[in-house]
C-alpha cells in the first residue's frame, strides 16, 4: 500500500524524516519539503522505513545524482545541491547536540565545505574495493554484502581513479574466473600532498606515489604471490609498493616495493604506513588542522595531549606552539610512522606513547603529569568512558575533540559536561566527505571552576 507523506526533516544515517499515524517514517532519497509517494518497506517498534515511489513536490534543492551507481554504495546525499549537503550537516551536529549531549545552547558555526572552484567529488585520497561472487569489483552496497560493479570511482583523486581502473583490470585478466576465490579486495592510497597541492580540479593529471594493499580471501592459495606483487607494481603510474595481506595464513604478507608513503600537508612530512590512519580528504586536512589549532589556542609554555594521534597529524601542528607534546596511539605501525614524523620534521618535543588512552591517562595523572591542552581525534565509536574520566582528572584548560561521527561526539559531550566541571565552548563542522551524510566535527570545551 502507497501512502503520502511531507518530509520535515534529515536524519544522522542519511535519511529524510516524516510521520505516518504519529510513527517516525524514514525514507532514503527524500528531502525535507518534499511531498512524496512511499510505500513502508520495513516496520520497527515507534518507527518505520519507506521507499520513495514517487516525487509529488521536490525540494528547491533537489539536484539530480551526477553518478547513480554510488548512490548505493556511499553517495547518499548526491541528489542534495551541495550547499544545501553543508547546510544540513551543520542542523545534524546541532540536533545531535541538543538531544544527546544534552547541550540546549549548542553553538555550531556553519559547515565548512569544500573551497570554491573545487569539485565536491574526486576527493579520496585512500578507497577499499571489494570483489564480489561473481567477479565484480567495487563498493559494499550500504546495509549489504553485496558489491556494486564499478568500473571508474568518481570519489577518488582523479589520478588514483586510474590506479583504480588500471588494476581492476589486471587483476580480472590475472585470475580470471578464480577472481573472487583469491581475492576479497583492495586498498588504494595515494600521497596527493607530495606530488602538488591537492587541488582534483587542475586539468592535467599527474602521477601520485601510490601504494596498494591486495586482501586475499582466508584460505586461498595464491601461487607465485611475489610475481603478481611485482607485476601490479608496472600496473599504473605511480604505484610505488604493493602489499599482498593473509599470504598462507592470517599475518602472511609479500611485499614489492615501498610499504610506507610519505605525504605532505602544509610544509609538513608524514610517512604513513599501508596500516596506519590518514584522513581520507587531502584539500579539507589542512583546513582540519588549522582549525583545530584556531580554536585550541595553545600557548608556548604548555604541555600539550595528543590523543589518539595516529601518525602524528596534529601533534606536528602542535609541536611550535608548546613546549611539549604527549602523543598516545595504540596501532603500532602509526606509533612507528609518528616517531619518523617528528624526526622528519625536526621536531624534539613531542614524546609519542605505544598503548591504549585510557591505560596510558591513568598513568600520567598517578604520576602528576601537567597537561594544559587536550586534543583528541578518536575512531568513530568515540572516547573510552575511563578515558573520558581520565581527561577530566588530568584537568586541561581546554579540550578539543575531533570526531568523524557526531553522534558519539554528543555522547562524549554530555559525559564531560556532566559533572560542571567543562562547558561546550562550540563545534565546527568540517565537509571531509562530500555526497555522504558522513561528519566531521571539531567541538571545543573549556574547564569552568568546578571542581
Amino acid at each position: 500500500m502507497s501512502i503520502e507523506v511531507e518530509l520535515t526533516d534529515l536524519a544522522y544515517g542519511g535519511d529524510a524524516v516524516g510521520r505516518y499515524e504519529g510513527r517516525v517514517l524514514f525514507v532514503p532519497g527524500g528531502i525535507p519539503g518534499e511531498r512524496v509517494r512511499v510505500e513502508i518497506v520495513e516496520e520497527r517498534r515507534g518507527h518505520a522505513r519507506a521507499e520513495l515511489l514517487e516525487m509529488l513536490r521536490p525540494a528547491p534543492e533537489r539536484v539530480e545524482p551526477q553518478y547513480p551507481l554510488l548512490t548505493d554504495s556511499g553517495c547518499q546525499w548526491q541528489h542534495i545541491a551541495y550547499p544545501a549537503q553543508l547546510t544540513w550537516k551543520a542542523h545534524i551536529v546541532r540536533q545531535l547536540l541538543v538531544r544527546i549531549g544534552k547541550q540546549p545552547d549548542a553553538i555550531v558555526h556553519p559547515t565548512i565545505g569544500m573551497p570554491s572552484g573545487v569539485s565536491p567529488w574526486h576527493y579520496r585520497n585512500i578507497a577499499l574495493f571489494s570483489v564480489g561472487p561473481a567477479g565484480e569489483v567495487g563498493f559494499k552496497l550500504t546495509e549489504s554484502h553485496e558489491i556494486q560493479d564499478l568500473e571508474s570511482c568518481e570519489l577518488l583523486h582523479p589520478a588514483l581513479e586510474m590506479v583504480y581502473q588500471r588494476v581492476r583490470g589486471k587483476l580480472k585478466q590475472y585470475f580470471d574466473e578464480s577472481l573472487p576465490e583469491m581475492i576479497q579486495g583492495f586498498t588504494i592510497r595515494g600521497a596527493i600532498g607530495a606530488v602538488s597541492a591537492p587541488d582534483s580540479s587542475t586539468s592535467s593529471i599527474k602521477a601520485v606515489p601510490t601504494l596498494l594493499s591486495i586482501h586475499a580471501r582466508p584460505g586461498s592459495v595464491i601461487e607465485n604471490p611475489q610475481q603478481l606483487a611485482q607485476e601490479l607494481m608496472t600496473t599504473a603510474p605511480g604505484i610505488v609498493g604493493v602489499i599482498i595481506e593473509r599470504v598462507g595464513g592470517r599475518y602472511g604478507r609479500v611485499v614489492a616495493g615501498q610499504e610506507f608513503l610519505t605525504d605532505v600537508v602544509l610544509g609538513r612530512r608524514f610517512r604513513i604506513s599501508a596500516d596506519s590512519f590518514f584522513q581520507v580528504n587531502m584539500v579539507q586536512t589542512p583546513v582540519l588542522a588549522e582549525r583545530a589549532l584556531a580554536m585550541l589556542e595553545p600557548q608556548r609554555s604548555e604541555v600539550v595531549l595528543d590523543g589518539y594521534s595516529g601518525v602524528g597529524l596534529f601533534s606536528a601542528f602542535l609541536s611550535p606552539c608548546n613546549a611539549r607534546v604527549i602523543a598516545i596511539e595504540s596501532q603500532p605501525s602509526a606509533v612507528m610512522d609518528a616517531r619518523a614524523n617528528a624526526t622528519l620534521n625536526n621536531q624534539a618535543n613531542i614524546t609519542t606513547l605505544e598503548g591504549t588512552l585510557e591505560r596510558l591517562l591513568g598513568q600520567l595523572y598517578y604520576r602528576r603529569e601537567r597537561i594544559d591542552l587536550a586534543l583528541v581525534d578518536p575512531p568513530r565509536a568515540g572516547c573510552h568512558p575511563k578515558a573520558l574520566q581520565a581527561l577530566q582528572s588530568l584537568a586541561p584548560r581546554s579540550i578539543c575533540y575531533v570526531s568523524c561521527d557526531p553522534s558519539t561526539l554528543a555522547r562524549d559531550i554530555a559525559s564531560l559536561t556532566a559533572s560542571g566541571r567543562y562547558r561546550l565552548v562550540a563545534a565546527q563542522p568540517v565537509d571531509m566527505f562530500p555526497q555522504t551524510y558522513h561528519i566531521e566535527c571539531i567541538a571545543l570545551l573549556a574547564r569552568t571552576g568546578v571542581r
